[in-house]
This record gives structure tokens, sequence and C-alpha cells, in this order.
């Protein structure tokens, strides 16, 4: 509460940073003043209206009968107005007006008695749902309506500019979100999907986007922010407890467990999260993949950069999985001063699939196809442990220590067939592989920050150190059988045991610092050292007499490389409210030393770069945005890229390391455009990306007379991708009706090597997307299509240039009945042309849910689940790579049913001053 005296300073502090706004404009307002005592309206009060800077009176005007007032015309401006009435004490309110709002209705207006201190006072102001606080994008939560126990994921869905794919995985303006913090803090580590899956989304005050500088100075691609997303709390959703548990069963077969706690006091945040479940809730999103080690999860290919990508299936939801997750959480702030932060996560993942894939290979003078059926199960274990200070040293220096530990174990059994068939499907030769492995793995971080500011404005000094220790081993048994069917070929079979271990360690610190040479003009000076020692041995051993005693030299190599980066920058920065300019650059010198330990030789490389960078930003206002970046970086070709070994964990398909290879250079464009309008809630963006890389990765590819292929990364210049999207929002019927048009087109380019001959492949693609959803207090609606069209081309040869296309059509209804019952239904229709025969699947998923919620803010709710009710689901894609046409089509898990029990608890009072227990 405020002291009348300061209230009053305070309020014509801001009135006097208000101008004469919009002239020709008035404002009104109006309200309702009751007798406290006969409980019945007052007339005669007088309404007094004041400019508040220099005290003017402007008008007044007394209320009628009924206690109601009117005023009209008063020029837009900020005032202080005072209902009075002898009986009673007077009630002040004060307005700050704004063309935006020209009208205000005090409501029902209850005048304090005589003996009654008044504390309080009302200010009415408008605020927008989506502004810029400096480079902070914020969205105001409270603007986007949400339906009852929605959760943050389901409000980010509704933030204009914001995405949320099927992962989990959120963008902002056309870019990844690369970190959700709560608070200013990691929730669960990394994994932002525990807190935007989890916590609810009436607890959220505002959401914050924006760029933070790199800490990681390994990193060497050029970009110099991440884009992070914070989660503001409410004031009150810091105190106490909160939290949810969740089960559902179909008391057969299917699972799902859920329980989120969270205790709140002061500074002090605990928190436990645990996830048990065996459905496709349980299938982990793309972050998941990588973090545990679920490389099996995502389909594999080698690219024409030379290198294993990853690629998800339409549907996520592949295979049959088994998932444990379960966490700590604890943050606190000690003798008000040092902030610490831990947290710990378990993770126990299993995950069974079977995959079938026809595969097209197009050659200079022939053509085969492979049919391929695998089977994997996957087991997955790892803990994972992050603790964080943050220390201040005086009133200008900080002190930041992280330090993170993961130790990870995976199992996995596969077993791979493929039939070898001519174009005319004559059965030429036949794998079956099996493949067994173990894999040990420790990954150990610590980063400390040093920052110092100056009692000279924008002068800072950052000092980083950041070290990386990976520890990996591993063993396993590879079984083959080469079967025959025409030709002079006799079987063949393999039999070995495999280990190997891989061994990396970094050491990287950096100095930055910025010097103001006016307001408007700084100098940003940066350098950078990186040092990098990885080891790799592997080692291959033949089976005799049923022992694995005889070594495989053809496989077997230990390899060593050391690298040595030097960086030094200088960027020139000018900034004044509406634009920024910054053009620089950094001088890059590179010593390399790759040694094949197995055979003694050495190859030493030094490369010398500049990489120039320039971007500019214009403010239009608050809401209207255009950005240009334009950056050059760097990547070092991975250990098992450079070590000239074999891999035949595959026999089909052989990769061999190149330890010649020399760093990519890569060209970076970027644009970005945004506005909003935030009356009427219209949002427009658009977006290019663009990349040309110099001595890419790619791979030189040679097949023998049996269709066994053999790869080597090498070095290719003039690969070429590049992205442009553009999207809006019309709102309509005062907002309940969004209209969501959007498109997406890309081009890429790539070279390789086949047989020896130059092969480039150019795809072109475009996705189209229209989306329309109603939205009223009781109902929802959502219906949305999208055309989705690729035309790949390869030079080598022209039966591979094979366009093909995919459409998805989807609705969503949802509604809330009387007695707290809810309805909700959705469908999606899938259409796949012009795939190979059998891979051409149309199919309809229809999923539906009945709920009945209980107590006053609905924390109790019981509700029953149908996926896929038309048993319909499968999982079909296409990918084309190089000279390769692969469609395949993945087991998922179809039709089943939940019964599900939610309920919600807090310690939070409901403003009636009630405890209104389970609910948040």
């Amino acid at each position: 509460m405020l002291k009348p005296l300061l209230r009053q300073l305070i309020c014509v502090c801001i009135a006097s940073l208000i101008p004469a706004l919009a002239l020709g404009q008035n404002i009104s307002i109006g309200g309702n003043v009751q007798d406290t005592i006969e409980k019945a309206p007052l007339r005669n009060a007088v309404v007094v209206v004041s400019r508040l800077l220099d005290s003017t009176l402007v008008t007044f005007t007394r209320t009628d009968a009924n206690g109601f007032f009117k005023i009209k015309g008063l020029p837009i401006d900020t005032y202080q107005v005072v209902v009075s009435h002898p009986k009673f004490n007077d009630q002040p309110f004060f307005i700050f007006g704004n063309k935006k709002e020209t009208e205000y209705d005090f409501g029902k207006i209850i005048l304090p008695t005589k003996d009654h201190n008044l504390n309080e006072v009302v200010i009415f102001a408008y605020k927008d749902p989506v502004y810029y606080k400096g480079d902070t994008l914020i969205y105001a939560a409270d603007s986007f309506k949400t339906k009852a126990n929605a959760t943050v994921e389901d409000l980010l869905k509704k933030l204009p500019g914001i995405k949320v794919d099927a992962q989990g995985k959120i963008t902002s303006q056309g870019k990844s979100v690369d970190q959700v913090l709560v608070d200013g803090d990691e929730f669960f580590g990394t994994d932002p999907t525990v807190a935007t899956k989890n916590l609810n989304a009436s607890a959220i005050e505002s959401v914050q986007v924006y760029d933070k500088k790199k800490e990681d100075a390994t990193s060497d691609k050029g970009e110099e922010t991440v884009k992070v997303m914070n989660l503001k709390l409410k004031e009150d959703a810091k105190k106490g407890y909160f939290g949810k548990v969740s089960g559902a069963s179909d008391f057969q077969k299917f699972y799902e467990g859920e329980l989120l706690a969270n205790r709140f006091k002061n500074k002090q945040k605990i928190s436990v999260f645990g996830l048990a479940s065996n459905t496709p809730k349980s299938s982990l999103g793309w972050n998941d993949v990588f973090k545990y080690g679920l490389d099996n999860e995502m389909n594999t290919g080698m690219s024409d950069e030379g290198d294993t990508y990853y690629y998800m299936n339409n549907n996520r939801n592949q295979g049959i999985p088994q998932t444990l997750k379960s966490g700590f959480y604890y943050a606190d702030k000690l003798f008000n001063k040092t902030k610490i932060n831990a947290n710990y996560t378990y993770g126990n993942n299993q995950l069974n699939t079977k995959s079938d894939t026809k595969s097209q290979y197009f050659l200079q003078d022939t053509s085969y196809i492979t049919n391929n059926e695998v089977v994997t199960l996957q087991k997955n274990q790892s803990h994972a442990f992050n603790f964080n200070v943050t220390q201040p040293i005086d009133s200008l220096t900080e002190l930041q220590v992280k330090s993170a530990l993961k130790y990870s174990l995976t199992d996995e059994n596969q077993l791979n067939l493929t039939d070898f068939n001519t174009i005319t499907n004559e059965l030429t030769r036949q794998t079956n592989i099996s493949n067994v492995k173990h894999a040990e793995n420790y990954d150990i971080t610590n980063n400390l920050k040093l920052t110092r500011n100056f009692k000279k404005k924008d002068r800072i000094l950052t000092i980083l150190y950041n070290q990386q220790y990976s520890d990996l081993s591993s063993t396993g048994k590879l079984k083959t059988d080469n079967i025959f069917f025409s030709g002079s070929m006799l079987n063949s079979y393999i039999d070995q045991r495999k280990t190997g271990g891989t061994n990396s360690q970094s050491h990287s610190p950096s100095l930055l610092f910025v010097e103001p040479l006016t307001k408007k003009i700084k100098l940003e000076f940066s350098y950078d050292y990186i040092y990098t020692n990885n080891k790799q041995d592997k080692f291959t051993y033949n089976s005799t007499n049923g022992e694995y005693t005889l070594l495989d030299s053809l496989y077997t190599n230990n390899f060593r490389t050391l690298k040595q980066t030097n960086r030094a920058g200088l960027k020139f920065i000018y900034e004044v409210k509406k634009y920024r300019i910054a053009f620089g650059g950094r001088f890059r010198n590179v010593s390399i030393h790759n040694e094949n330990v197995f055979k003694n030789s050495l190859i030493n490389q030094n490369v010398n770069n500049v990489l120039p960078y320039a971007g500019i930003r214009y403010k239009f206002s608050d809401n209207k945005n255009l950005s240009v970046n334009y950056y050059t970086g760097s990547e070092q070709p991975s250990v098992s890229q450079l070590q000239p070994v074999k891999d035949n964990t595959n026999p089909n398909f052989i990769n061999i390391g190149n330890p010649s290879l020399l760093p990519t250079f890569q060209h970076h464009v970027e644009l970005n455009y945004y506005s909003f309008k935030p009356v009427s809630g219209k949002y427009s963006w658009l977006g290019f990306y663009g990349n040309q890389t110099d001595n890419a990765f790619s791979s030189a590819t040679s097949y023998d007379s049996i269709g066994r292929t053999v790869s080597q990364t090498i070095n290719v210049n003039g690969n070429i991708n590049a992205n442009a999207y553009a999207g809006m929002n019309w709102p309509f019927l005062s907002k309940k009706l969004v209209v969501s048009p959007n498109m997406d087109a890309s081009y890429n380019k790539y070279k390789n090597y086949i047989n020896g001959l130059q092969n480039i492949t150019q795809t072109r693609s475009v996705t189209g997307n229209l989306e329309l959803s109603y939205d009223l207090d009781k109902f929802s609606a959502t219906v949305s299509g999208s055309y989705s069209y690729n035309d790949p081309k390869s030079t080598i040869n022209s039966q591979s240039n094979k366009p093909y296309s995919s459409q998805q059509y989807y609705g969503k209804v949802s509604a809330k009945l009387p007695l707290k019952f809810g309805l909700e239904t959705e469908a999606t229709y899938h259409v796949n042309n012009r795939l190979n025969q059998g891979y051409n699947i149309n199919y309809l998923v229809w999923n539906a849910s009945a709920s009945k919620s209980f107590f006053k803010k609905e924390s109790l709710i019981v509700s029953f689940h149908a996926f896929d009710m038309l048993n319909q689901n499968i999982s079909v894609n296409r990918n084309v790579q190089s000279n390769i046409i692969t469609d395949t089509k993945t087991n998922i898990i179809s039709r089943y049913f939940l019964l599900r029990l939610t309920y919600k608890f807090t310690s939070n009072k409901t403003e009636g001053g009630n405890d209104d227990e389970g609910d948040f």
C-alpha cells in the first residue's frame, strides 16, 4: 500500500511523462456510487475531475437518483477523479488516458466511511498484450484466454509468433528456442517440456523471449546468440505449494502416471517430478532423443555432407515405448546474495520398433531396389546432475559457477533383413544382420563466468572458462549372413566382437570487453583460446573356434586428434532508440594434429580464416521490428569423420573416415520481420534464411556389383540451403474467429560423388497451411489444412527425379457443458501421393475425450480418452538423398483407451480469502 503523499508524488511523476495525446479524440468516464450504510444508491455525490499535472479543475458533476454519473468529452490526458459525499470519506481514482482506451467504467464505487483510513488507490491504464521492453519480447499471459486447467504449452500455442510442435519443440518468429527458464532459472536441467507440459498457465504472469550471448566458446558455427524463453511466475504462485498428480490406465495393457509438486518459500524453490508411461505420450521429443542417446528413435542415413543424419517421421509415435523419468529441483538465495540452483534427473527409456523400408538406387548405368525390415529393442538409462552458484563479489562484480554431470547406459539389439532386387524385381542377394551393443558414457562440464561492470555506463568485462570431458566405452557383436541367388558369388558369413572407446576433453578460456565510446557507439573486443584433445579406439576380433581372438586389422584403429584454436574479434556497435547497427569480424587460426597411432602416420594442418559479421535491427515501434544479419562460421570435422578405419556395423553400408578433412566455411544470411497490432490482434511475420558452405562435408560413395556401398567423408564447395517463410493471424468477430494462413518454401543444393562422378542434388519444397479457429468461453473449434510438395532432381540419373506430395487436414472441437462436464474430439486425415507401391497410404486418426470436473476451480478431473478410434494410425515417411529414394513404414501404437484421474493442489487462497483445496 502507498502512503497518500508518496502515492500522489508517484502519480504526478507519471503524469509528467505523458504528453497531450491525440488532439481531437476524447475519453469518457462513468460509474455507480453506493451508500455503504443504507446499502442503496447514493445520490448527489460529487464527482470532480482535475488535471493531475497542475491540479487544474476540468469539470465536475453529481450522481443521479440511482447513483450513476457520466462525464463525456474529456481530452485525452492524465486526471485525478475524486468522488465525495459529506457522510463519507473521499475515493480518488487516477486515469492515464490513451487513444486506444477511450472509455473508463469505474463500476460500483463504495465510498469509505469517515473513520476508514484510505490505503488503496485504483489506477486505470492500458497495457499491451504483446510489447517490447528493450530487446525482450513480452507476452502478458492474462491477455490470452486459455481453458480451465490449461498448461503452459496450451498458453504458448495461443501466443502470436510462437509455435509448439508435436514433440514440444518451441519456435519464436521462426527460430528455435534453445532454452526455457522459469523465473530466470533452469527447471529440471535442460528439458523444457517438464515446465511447458506440467506448469499451469494460470501461474504465469508473462512470457519473455530474448536473445542471450552464447557462452560456449568451443562452438565455431558462427551464431553469436541463443534464443531464450523465460516463464515469469505470478507472485501468488511463488508462495506455498502447488502441483498435480495424474494417473491413467485401460486396466489391461496401457498406463500413464505423472507427478509434479512445487514448494516456494521466499527465495527458496523445491520441486519434484515423475513420469511413467508406456503409451505414445512417453515417446521422447527431439531434445530428449539426443539427451538420452536414443538415436534409434529417429531414422538415420548418410547425408550428402558425408555424416550421419537424423530425421523424424511425420508421426512422432513410432514404436512401442516405455518411459520412466523423475527428478528434483532446488533453488535458494543464501544471505540475500548467494544464489544456488541444483537439479537431478533420472531417465529409464525403452523403445521397441519395427520398420519396413523400400529404397530405389539410381546409378549412371543401372538401378536396383532394396526391401529392408529392421527390428530394434533399445534400452537407455541416464543420471544427470546440475549445480549452479551465483555469487556477487561486490556491487559491480559477479561470479557464476556451473557444473553438470551425466552418466548413461545404452543397450541395443537389432535384427536387419535386406533383399536386393533388380529393377524387374528379381531377387539377387539377401543379408541377415544381427547387432548387439552396450555403451557406457560419462559427461562432465564446468563453466566459470566473471562479470565486471564499471561506473561508466555500458563498460563491461566478461571472463569465461569452459571445460568439458566425455568418456564413452562400448562393446558389441556383429553377425551377418550374406546369401546370393544369382551369379557365381559364394555365400559369406561374419562373426565379430567389437570394442571401442572415445575420450574427449576441451578447455576454452575467453574474454569479452565492451567499451562505450559515446552514448550511441560501443566497441566490443573478444578473444578465445580453445584446446581440444580427442581419442578414439576401435578393435574388431573375428571368431575362431568360438573364441574372439583374431584381430581384424581392416576394422581396427587407434586415432588421436589435437586442435588448438585462437580467435580474436572486434565489433563496432551503433545503437539508438529506433535501430541498432553492428559490424565486425574475427580472425581465427586453427592448428590441427591428426595421428593414426595404429599405422604410425601423422597429418598436420594449419588453417587461417577471417569471419566477418554485420547486422541491423530497425524498430518501427514496440510492436513492429525488422532485422537483417550476415555472419560466417566454421564447423570442425568429428573424430569419427577423421578416423581412417572402416565401420562395418552394417556391412551393406561401410563408412570410412578421412584424416585430411578441412574445417568448413559457412556464409549465413537471415532476415526476420514481424508486426503486431495490439488492439485488433492482427499479427504478421516473414523471414528468410540462407546458407552457403565451402569445404562442406560431403561423401564419395562407391557401389560394387552386388549393391554394397563404401562411403568416405570429403570436402566440396558450393553446398546451399535456403528457407523462406511467412504467416499472419487475422482476428474477426471481436477476436473470436482467427484466420491464420502461412507458407514455407525451401531450396537445397548438395554435391557429392558416386562411383567417381560428381552428382548434384537440388530439392525444391513448398508447404502451405490455412487454419481457422473459433473460440468462445465454453466452446472452441479449429480446422486446418496443409499441402506440401517436394521436387528433388539429381544429375547422375534422371529416374530419381520423382516429385511427391503430402496433405494433412485437421479438425478439433471442445465444449464445456453444464455441471462441469466437458467434451473434446480431434481428427487428422493424412494423404500421401507418389510414393512407392504399398506406401501411398491415406489414413484418419480420430481421438475423443469426455471429462467431469469437481470443486470450485475444477481441480479434480475424471476423464475418459479414446485414441485412434478407427484403428488406422500408421507412420509413413519419404526421404530423398542424392541418388536414393527411401520410403519407410514404422510400427506404432494404434487404438487404445484410458480412464484418467487428475488432481491439482495448491496452498494459495482464493480472492474470497478461503482455501479452495486442490485448486491451482
